[in-house]
């Protein structure tokens, strides 16, 4: 390559002329007022965001402030509502590793995976919490993480009572779960059946991690019902769990408040009738609008969608499905589906993962599109976020 240098008719080199055009150019984004450039920035993706934090120290030092996390988060939350994203987990956790399968919803693409290697490793019983902007939880028997797979942060936590007193294995009517929320700031809610290994504990344990303190804590006063081992739900500041089922007729839900730490039990959603008994365990709870709703199968023939009316603590009925007349029914064990995400008021995306099918459902045309993703256990609403180091 040559650079060949040459000279206009008042002597002046071009090529050093080009050069201060080029500078003049660079200089100019920088001397846009900062509230613009804040603007265009909360509207980038994270892994951008990332890259140009090595382009100018005070970019690096703007993206990197806790403000403009909370700014971004906002953006992206908002964006979520009309524009849903998930985050599919594989079918298996290795010891040491976990991939994280981002997935475009209106695309119906799967975004570029993250696998991230965590030194403590796992071992025994292994399970993950829902996404809390943009943060997982991800448990076993041996180790604890806080994740934010975009910018490939973590945190390792200490062990929990429940780990250290079984560090091999879940008995199954333990139902242990674990929830990451926020009220001011971000909570670990542990909540188990501590009736079956230890009975003078009551019939429940909860363990709350205070991430400030580094520490677990007790709660004194919790659910005189065992919970099941269903994954908590959290909206309107609340979280909640279903019960455990009993004598095959009777289920509940218990709410946790994340800003009083008081739990409470809510009404029956629907009443129970005999022709209702055989079905009524196959209920799953989703959150729709920042409220909690519940898909209860109470026929072969129905699926009921209740809502919680969270200022009453009272249960109104949405909408009803009537299951043969949608192509659901081309697919067998109609129980498995459980809604995911519902956005512009008729769009309802449901999970069948024993199928390893996603279905969008049209709840006005009752037309399905059915998306394959034969890999994927379990999946949940998800936008990335720059929240890390809390």
């Amino acid at each position: 390559m040559q650079f060949i240098q040459s000279r206009d008719d008042d002597g002046r080199d071009c090529m050093h002329e080009e050069i201060e055009d080029n500078e003049k150019r660079s200089t100019a984004s920088s001397s846009l007022p900062n509230d613009v450039v804040e603007e265009i920035f909360i509207r980038l993706p994270v892994k951008t965001l990332i890259r140009f934090k090595s382009l100018s120290k005070q970019w690096s030092l703007r993206i990197k402030s806790h403000s403009f996390a909370e700014k971004h988060l906002n953006m992206a939350r908002s964006y979520q509502v009309n524009h849903p994203s998930l985050m599919l987990f594989p079918s298996q956790i290795t010891n040491t590793e976990v991939e994280f399968q981002p997935f475009c919803l209106e695309g119906r693409r799967p975004l570029s995976d993250t696998q991230l290697s965590f030194p403590l490793g796992f071992l025994g019983w292994i399970q993950s919490s829902n996404s809390c902007d943009g943060l997982f939880c991800i448990q076993s028997s041996k180790s604890t993480y806080v994740v934010n797979p975009a910018t490939r942060w973590f945190r390792p936590l200490p062990l929990s009572r429940y780990q250290i007193l079984n560090p091999t294995n879940v008995p199954w009517k333990v139902g242990i779960t674990a929830a990451l929320v926020k009220a001011v700031h971000y909570k670990l809610v542990l909540l188990y059946n501590s009736f079956h290994i230890s009975p003078n504990e009551g019939v429940t344990t909860c363990e709350v991690f205070d991430f400030r303190a580094n520490a677990w804590r007790y709660l004194t006063s919790t659910p005189n019902h065992s919970i099941s081992s269903t994954k908590p739900e959290s909206a309107d500041g609340s979280l909640f769990w279903f019960t455990e089922l009993y004598n095959y007729y009777e289920i509940n839900v218990i709410a946790f408040d994340i800003h009083t730490e008081k739990f409470r039990l809510l009404p029956k959603f629907h009443p129970v009738t005999s022709n209702s008994l055989h079905y009524h365990y196959h209920c799953s709870m989703c959150i729709l609008d920042d409220r909690l709703c519940i898909l209860a199968t109470t026929s072969i023939l129905e699926k009921k969608f209740w809502r919680l009316k969270s200022s009453e603590d009272m249960w109104e009925k949405i909408f009803t499905i009537d299951y043969l007349s949608t192509p659901l029914s081309w697919i067998p064990y109609e129980f498995w589906w459980r809604p995911v995400t519902m956005w512009k008021k008729n769009k309802m995306l449901l999970s069948h993962p024993c199928s390893g099918n996603l279905v969008i459902l049209n709840l006005q045309t009752r037309s399905v599109r059915i998306i394959d993703i034969r890999s994927h256990t379990d999946c949940m609403p998800y936008f990335e976020s720059l929240i890390s180091h809390i």
